[in-house]
């Protein structure tokens, strides 16, 4: 029994002792980390440096609660371990593995998937670009292409088509075909709409409102005999489409109206109006304007006039009259050689200038003619006794074109009711003939006659 015992007590001092060792290099591993962490961070703390100088090794605090000489306190290596993996993670940014969260994961994978499918459409797209032309169209308008004989090269041929319509109008005519003669107007006038015919402002208390320019009534009125009248603004529908409809409601002389969506696209990034596109001949066509980038396309047909920012009694638009009225009455064959002959000048001054010039030289040639001395010797032609020039062919056309005027405005107030109801009239029937080819194509039956739908069906 005694050597049993003696035998567990030396058992029982070697596991102290081994113990014992294993605590004392995990202390010196704790006090090298500690020291080398202290140099990195360029100090030591003072009270452990004074311990160290006297040779007097400073003791770690122990956990608390620890009650027993055997129990380790492992806090330290802990967190020399947690700080070393923080510094790994923001070295290299990444991750344990086992550390990935379910939804981080998920992430992962949903943005694999979307990277394949955007792969598989673009590698879609380029093939269908690339494909044979396969429409009447395509042969037609790149058949006799060289680069519409080879895979990239349609492809490049379609890409650049569809650029192309990215920056075009909406429709490749952006007016109807002109109507036959004598129903046909022989020009075609193109007014912008903000700042030449109305002006809009807004204030704290009345937020907006939109003036009309004066003089507009007579303008459109006036010219509407000699031009086709249309406005087009940059600004789309939705914002202007109700201002329209107060500026002339009974449609009596804005022909056609365009808005943002017939307007091209230039490489610069300007919204411009492409009077080629008009479906008329250029020859035929004058802009108003207050913008030269709008018209930069046919700077030749534009003519650019000051900004109206919404003064009374303002005569700008109405002095633009005579200069369009003799266009119109000497029948210009083509208008870009006449604002090109007034290029530089204020219009309605040098119009009126070179028509008082006119108008003298006439009557000097009319004196000429009827005072002069014959054989008889100072003889005057019986037709001047009166001393009066009589009116010239210019003004004789400008009064009876006048008076056309004064008689169609008449006319109109004589019968406004007969004409809106029959315009009323007419806006139903054209609404139920939308609604009854709306049913046609939903059924399959196509769209009756007009009338029919009031006719009743034989018994």
């Amino acid at each position: 029994m005694a050597v049993g015992r003696r035998g567990m007590a030396m058992q029982r001092r070697l596991v102290l002792s081994s113990v014992g060792s294993r605590i004392s290099s995990q202390r010196s591993t704790g006090d090298q980390q500690t020291e080398k962490r202290k140099e990195e961070q360029g100090g030591v703390n003072p009270d452990e440096d004074a311990a160290l100088s006297s040779g007097v090794k400073a003791e770690e605090p122990r956990a608390a609660g620890s009650t027993s000489a055997f129990d380790i306190d492992t806090s330290t290596s802990q967190l020399v371990a947690a700080a070393e993996t923080q510094q790994q993670e923001k070295r290299t940014g990444a991750r344990a593995k086992s550390r990935q969260t379910s939804q981080e994961r998920s992430r992962r994978t949903t943005t694999t998937i979307l990277g394949g499918l955007v792969l598989v459409g673009v590698g879609a797209s380029i093939v269908n670009l690339g494909r044979e032309w396969d429409t009447v169209e395509e042969r037609t308008k790149f058949g006799d292409d060289p680069l519409g004989q080879s895979f990239f090269g349609r492809l490049r041929l379609r890409f650049k088509s569809m650029y192309t319509s990215l920056q075009a109008p909406a429709w490749e005519k952006l007016l109807p075909d002109p109507l036959p003669h004598p129903y046909q107007r022989p020009y075609t006038l193109i007014l912008d709409l903000d700042n030449l015919l109305i002006h809009s402002e807004w204030s704290r208390k009345d937020a907006w409102r939109t003036a009309k320019r004066p003089g507009l009534d007579y303008f459109l009125g006036y010219l509407s005999q000699w031009y086709e009248i249309v406005v087009f603004t940059r600004q789309p529908f939705y914002i202007v489409g109700p201002v329209l409809e107060k500026l002339d409601p009974d449609h009596r002389y804005i022909t056609y109206t365009l808005f943002r969506e017939s307007c091209r696209m230039t490489d610069e990034g300007h919204v411009v109006k492409d009077l080629a596109a008009l479906n008329r001949d250029l020859n035929k066509v004058i802009a108003l304007d207050t913008e030269p980038e709008a018209v930069e396309l046919q700077p030749e047909n534009a003519v650019i006039l000051k900004k109206w920012e919404g003064q009374r009694g303002d005569t700008g638009l109405v002095e633009m009259i005579p200069f369009l009225e003799a266009i119109g009455i000497y029948n210009i064959p083509d208008v870009r050689q006449t604002i090109k002959a007034y290029e530089g000048t204020h219009i309605p001054t040098e119009h009126a200038a070179r028509q008082r010039a006119i108008k003298e030289a006439e009557e000097a040639e009319w004196r000429r003619r009827h005072t002069g001395s014959g054989w008889l010797g100072g003889l005057k032609d019986p037709t001047a006794s009166s001393g009066r020039v009589p009116k010239s062919w210019y003004e004789q056309e400008r009064e009876r074109f006048q008076q056309g005027y004064m008689e169609d405005q008449r006319y109109w107030a004589d019968n406004v009711e007969a004409f809106r109801k029959q315009a009323k009239e007419d806006q139903e029937r054209q609404l139920r003939e939308m609604k009854l080819s709306v049913w046609g194509l939903l059924t399959g039956q196509g769209m009756k006659p007009p009338g029919a739908e009031d006719t009743p069906a034989p018994a």
